[in-house]
């Protein structure tokens, strides 16, 4: 049964890799905006190691104490490492991902977004605490920035760290094609390492004549997320970046990719995670692999300890989505071992690197439930229908959880299917505080996205201090566009 199904599933995926048609009126020049800047020859293997570093959006208004930046989403063909642009792409001031936002903790951001695309769309600020009309789903359930229009996005930034802004249109097929870009909020007392890195995660599938993006609709795809043939770094499969024995990196790490589970390695070099989805960590670990789930983010202080003129990779290997002893036999195409991600190239010099002290954190205070349960969600799978769902139902019938504003709540996540599910919830942070009746591993920040193993409940608590109408739903993206979401009111 598994050898036929395995056999069945191979073929239905050769299949799926029909040619994609390339529009020769597409700009087809590489991103101008990746994160670590331009490095003179950057298409191929050969090419020269980036500096380690990032640039971020410009500041339209620098003197008015806020942030205030111009993004256009349009079509735009980029290079994925391989050679051969995807004619298909979307891309946020044409480059893959978009320029970094960047601003500090309690500045004003307006973000004059203008739509030149030709489907609707929403902007999602990932984990950022905003007001709801400025977190995309009021303008995805009925009020969408259709093409060629504009939209002001306007917030406040209540929370320090790493984050990431996406569409919440059609995700699975507008993040695979390229609309996606970080977000970096300094903290009072922040200092600054020899080098700050943020690095956005993501794979693509191609088709393997032609290069261009596979078909996405189909009903397996769809039941067993998208997994891509091209892992790339901010952008590329061929990323490298330059540096120097003795130097300290802060590498923020957001996985954007549609379902791809990252578990990543650093050779010969030793993590010490000193951040999580919301902000710094009270308690850092020190780490030979970090796992990150769909929508996560990290945040890792690196020594560069290596031999000055060698080259280290950042390694990922397989994580496997179903339970081991599942009915279902899923299919990576990157194979069952490791496969390189991006490269760190040593030059011939050393330093006396500055080092990085961490900032004061923000951190919650709880160590378990509090007595107060919100909600229990039921997350569930039906292999022979094809769908998935959460109580029962999928979005928009899947019933509205309304909760107290301002008190400490418990909800508990279960998750009855054979797979993993990476959950995000909108508008407010949490804490995870138990998984099936243990403390987590490590010791846990604040949190937006969380991974909820097969067969396993897990336990969160928020103060829910952002009242409002928020959407939650698995971060798989597949998952989310067929319907496994709902709807939370944080009221009075």
């Amino acid at each position: 049964m598994r050898t036929a199904l395995w056999l069945w599933l191979s073929l239905s995926l050769s299949l799926l890799l029909s040619a994609a048609a390339c529009d020769a009126g597409l700009d087809t020049r590489d991103p101008v905006g990746d994160v670590g800047g331009d490095s003179g020859d950057d298409t191929g293997a050969n090419a020269l190691p980036e500096a380690c570093g990032y640039t971020p959006m410009t500041d339209l208004d620098p003197a008015d104490g806020g942030v205030e930046v111009d993004l256009r989403a349009s079509a735009f063909a980029w290079d994925p490492g391989t050679g051969v642009p995807i004619a298909a792409g979307l891309a946020f001031n044409e480059s893959v991902p978009g320029p970094v936002l960047e601003a500090n903790l309690g500045d004003r951001v307006r973000v004059h977004f203008t739509n030149d695309t030709t489907i609707d769309m929403s902007l999602h600020w990932h984990g950022l605490r905003v007001s709801p009309e400025m977190d995309g789903i009021q303008q995805m359930l009925g009020d969408p920035v259709s093409p060629g229009e504009s939209f002001e996005y306007e917030f406040t930034l209540v929370d320090g760290g790493f984050y990431w802004f996406h569409t919440h249109m059609n995700t699975a097929t507008t993040i695979e094609a390229g609309l996606y870009a970080p977000i970096i909020i300094h903290v009072p007392g922040e200092v600054a390492p020899d080098c700050d890195l943020p690095v956005v995660l993501d794979d693509v599938l191609l088709d393997e004549d032609t290069q261009q993006l596979a078909p996405p609709d189909t009903d397996m795809m769809q039941l067993m997320g998208r997994l891509g043939t091209v892992l790339m770094a901010n952008g590329r499969s061929d990323r490298s970046i330059g540096w120097t024995a003795g130097q300290t990196t802060l590498l923020r790490l957001v996985n954007a990719s549609n379902a791809r589970y990252w578990d990543l390695r650093l050779e010969d070099h030793e993590f010490t995670v000193v951040g999580s989805d919301g902000g710094f960590l009270a308690e850092p670990y020190t780490a030979d692999h970090v796992v990150l789930a769909p929508g996560e983010r990290t945040m890792l202080v690196v020594e560069a300890t290596g031999t000055p003129g060698a080259t280290y990779r950042l390694m990922n290997r397989r994580f496997q989505l179903h339970e081991e002893d599942g009915d279902m036999i899923e299919y990576d195409p990157m194979g069952e071992g490791e496969n390189p991600v991006m490269s760190f190239v040593y030059d011939d010099q050393a330093l006396a690197g500055s080092g990085w002290t961490q900032p004061t954190p923000d951190v919650p205070s709880w160590t378990g439930a509090v007595p107060n349960l919100g909600h229990h969600w039921l997350l569930e799978e039906d292999m022979m229908g094809g769908t998935v769902t959460i109580d029962g139902a999928s979005f928009p019938d899947v019933p509205m959880v309304e909760v107290m504003t301002s008190v400490d709540t418990t909800f508990e996540i279960e998750n009855a299917s054979e797979m993993h599910h990476p959950f995000h919830i909108h508008g407010n942070r949490f804490q995870v505080v138990d998984v099936d009746g243990a403390p987590p591993a490590q010791a846990q920040g604040w949190k937006d996205t969380f991974d909820i193993p097969p067969r396993t409940t897990v336990t969160i608590v928020s103060e829910l201090d952002n009242p409002g109408e928020w959407m939650y739903h698995c971060h798989i993206l597949e998952h989310a566009d067929e319907g496994m979401a709902g709807m939370m009111m944080v009221g009075m």
